[in-house]
């Protein structure tokens, strides 16, 4: 299912929860340990238990890797960022919560998504930027951070590729100046967080996740698909997760380590953003 979608509302909400999937992935099962037998979509099944007061949504959409690696010309990653962050303003228009603060949780190039509407955001004149500054908090997990490095991103599209076996021939050719939107991006987002950083009011606090255990499809192992060192950036907090690339945001119970690692940190950062900032800032020197 395409578009924002509520799993949770509590009564007393402070805080809005918003995940975000990778490729080929959608707003469910991206989300969802399903073992054969039974099945957790752990944001709606799980997490309640662990945020209180905190909203928790999920955005679907057609995750394809042409969206992401194209020229720039045809490049949709700047419409998949905005219908994001366009559909998550109109929908805390309508229930009079614009100011209320954000939490996202990203997998893989779903945090290129987020960090793509965030760049955009910053220039726009709108309600959209509004929207940008409640933005306190993100959780990556297994997001690639390659910097300006278009040979870079192009081995990493190049790894996808293989895993999700896609033949046309067209989308592997000239990959580096495919590239290039995400070579752009790879700076301009680590110095938004530098900028917004200046200031307790305007800081994202970070927290990236990597994968632990190599990732093997049909037989073939592919080791990490994305590194330690791809997947964080520099300057804030890293955490392993004891999974591959694809299980690493699927979590079978509340007692799985690597979600009492991820919903334990979004539990803080819930309770944190229900307080007065200026107090939390206090706290914290």
């Amino acid at each position: 299912m395409q578009g924002l979608r509520e799993l949770y509302a509590p009564a007393d909400a402070t805080v809005d929860i918003v995940f975000v999937h990778g490729l080929h992935g959608d707003g469910t099962k991206t989300w969802t340990y399903d073992s054969g037998h039974n099945s957790v979509f752990w944001p709606k099944d799980l997490l309640p238990n662990r945020t209180g007061a905190a909203r928790i949504l999920t955005f679907g959409y057609d995750a394809n890797i042409a969206h992401f690696w194209a020229r720039p010309s045809v490049n949709r990653m700047d419409t998949i960022s905005t219908d994001l962050f366009s559909q998550l303003e109109n929908d805390r228009c309508s229930i009079g919560a614009t100011a209320r603060p954000i939490i996202l949780v990203a997998h893989s190039l779903g945090g290129l998504v987020c960090a793509n509407g965030l760049v955009d955001a910053a220039s726009d004149s709108d309600g959209i930027k509004e929207l940008a500054n409640c933005v306190r908090r993100i959780a990556f997990l297994g997001t690639p951070h390659q910097g300006s490095d278009k040979a870079r991103w192009a081995e990493t599209a190049r790894i996808f590729l293989q895993i999700f076996k896609e033949t046309n021939s067209e989308l592997s050719k000239d990959l580096n100046e495919k590239s290039e939107k995400l070579a752009k991006l790879g700076v301009q987002f680590p110095s938004l967080l530098n900028s917004r950083a200046q200031s307790p009011e305007t800081k994202i606090e970070v927290v990236c996740f990597y994968e632990g255990l190599s990732t093997t499809v049909s037989g073939v192992n592919f080791n990490m698909i994305v590194t330690e060192s791809s997947a964080c950036l520099p300057g804030y907090r890293r955490t392993l997760l004891d999974a591959d690339h694809r299980g690493m945001c699927k979590f079978k119970d509340e007692n799985d380590i690597n979600y009492i690692r991820v919903a334990g940190l979004l539990g803080r950062w819930a309770e944190e953003l229900r307080k007065p900032q200026k107090k939390v800032a206090e706290e914290e020197s």
